[in-house]
């Protein structure tokens, strides 16, 4: 009965570690990182946006999400994450300003407070969010993904 539970045991450690590892190699693959995964960049961790910039880099931080500041190219920042809203403005049930005002911004409280309306977006509203997501803040990222 021991050998049976040791090596059940044994088995339920490969399947989980088999799936956590599974899981980080999927996460490592989907963010770029600087210098170690790209060396034909020729750039270090430290490299400053000028030269992340002319090497085709992308730093999403707030100065980038700042040009993003129209209807038309609408990016908001939701707890540290990026989010290109431009496609969904239009739709938005509380109406069109209510997004716009936020574009190119810090928008968390906004977000978690309808505007300041006191209440919260629905699961489905935060649900919304994960189609649009560019990157979290502070990323680098190839190029800006616009919808």
């Amino acid at each position: 009965m021991k050998k049976l539970t040791g090596f059940s045991l044994f088995i339920f450690f490969c399947v989980v570690t088999a799936i956590l590892t599974a899981g980080l190699v999927f996460y490592s693959n989907k963010n770029i990182n600087i210098g170690s995964s790209n060396p034909n960049l020729g750039l270090n961790k430290t490299a400053d946006v000028t030269t992340l910039a002319s090497a085709g880099v992308t730093v999403l931080d707030f100065v980038e999400v700042a040009k993003h500041n129209t209807e038309a190219n609408c990016w908001i920042i939701v707890n540290n994450k990026i989010y290109d809203i431009s496609g969904y403005a239009s739709a938005h049930p509380g109406g069109t300003r209510n997004i716009t005002n936020y574009c190119g911004k810090e928008s968390t409280t906004a977000f978690d407070t309808k505007g300041g309306n006191r209440g919260s977006h629905s699961v489905y509203a935060n649900s919304l969010l994960d189609q649009y997501y560019v990157g979290d803040l502070n990323q680098k990222i190839m190029k800006p993904t616009t919808k």
